[in-house]
């Protein structure tokens, strides 16, 4: 893998290139994904935020209003709520969680990048190795509890997939599998908690107006831990997750509702309901035992 200095708008960051896939990454900005381009065509793989300056998320601050795209790091939690285990009651957990908003430290070994960050408030370490095989980009994860506590975690992946005009969004989970429905702004859908049956590509493109922003989890838990995005030319981009690591696959749509971006993402999590709390009460959660690590992959790839 070609590893070298290089910008994302206005900001540093570290380019990546697979021979396939070309990647820019944030050391400074919570390590984010900030594109990730196909190098046969050249597309933008993943939903670009306007404007020519980077939109800096401060830790804690408000994700939404910051440089909301792309690919960012979900964890401890996805949603903003305080901890109620000892002994950290009623410390803040962030909203996206901690890891997006703080700046990661990274050593350029030579055919990979090596990332670490320490949180500030809950004693863990994540850690993430960027590497290439076979073309595909692969990033390699490990949480470590550095405390004598356990710790109640989510890891969510927050991969804003750009949307295209007759593209379709396949996963493991055919057509008619039941999912639950986390918010739905339009309220079209049903309100939290409610069932939904997916149906594949939602029958939503950018082309049709919808203004629509929901969320859903499927109810069973993954198996084969894969997800793709077909375009209209055949090509299909291609994120695999650990599905013993991140069993409970949400995605969230955004079809023009949220700073008129058009996209979807793939959001595979170590628990459900976005909520280290909540997945505890819903049987569905994660935690790092004392002195306890827990590792996952992810992978992108393109396919033709």
């Amino acid at each position: 893998m070609e590893i070298k200095e290089s910008t994302y708008k206005d900001v540093h960051a570290l380019e990546v290139n697979t021979g396939v896939l070309t990647g820019l990454f944030l050391p400074k900005f919570g390590a984010k994904l900030a594109s990730l381009k196909d190098n046969k065509t050249g597309r933008e793989l993943l939903a670009q935020a306007p404007g020519k300056n980077y939109k800096k998320l401060e830790y804690a601050g408000n994700y939404v209003a910051a440089e909301c795209s792309a690919f960012d790091d979900m964890f401890p939690t996805c949603d903003k709520y305080y901890s109620g285990r000892f002994p950290w009651q009623g410390t803040e957990l962030p909203d996206h969680g901690e890891v997006c908003g703080l700046e990661w430290k990274y050593e350029n070994g030579g055919g990979d990048i090596h990332m670490t960050v320490y949180s500030p408030r809950f004693g863990y370490r994540l850690d993430k190795c960027i590497a290439s095989k076979d073309g595909n980009l692969v990033i390699d994860y490990k949480a470590v509890n550095n405390t004598a506590f356990e710790f109640d975690f989510l890891y969510g992946a927050h991969c804003m997939i750009a949307a295209e005009e007759g593209a379709v969004i396949e996963t493991e989970f055919p057509a008619g599998s039941p999912a639950t429905l986390m918010f739905d702004e339009s309220g079209k859908r049903g309100k939290y908690c409610d069932p939904f049956v997916w149906k594949e590509d939602s029958g939503l493109t950018p082309g049709n107006n919808d203004k629509s922003n929901y969320k859903i989890f499927f109810n069973k838990p993954a198996e084969k831990g894969w997800c793709t995005y077909t375009y209209k030319d055949g090509s299909r981009l291609r994120f695999c997750y650990s599905p013993d690591k991140l069993p409970y696959l949400g995605i969230w749509f955004n079809w023009g509702n949220l700073n008129s971006l058009y996209n979807f993402a793939f959001e595979p999590c170590s628990g459900s309901h976005d909520r280290p709390d909540l997945a505890r009460i819903h049987n569905r959660y994660s935690v790092l035992e004392p002195y306890g690590s827990y590792e996952w992959t992810l992978s992108f790839a393109m396919e033709r």
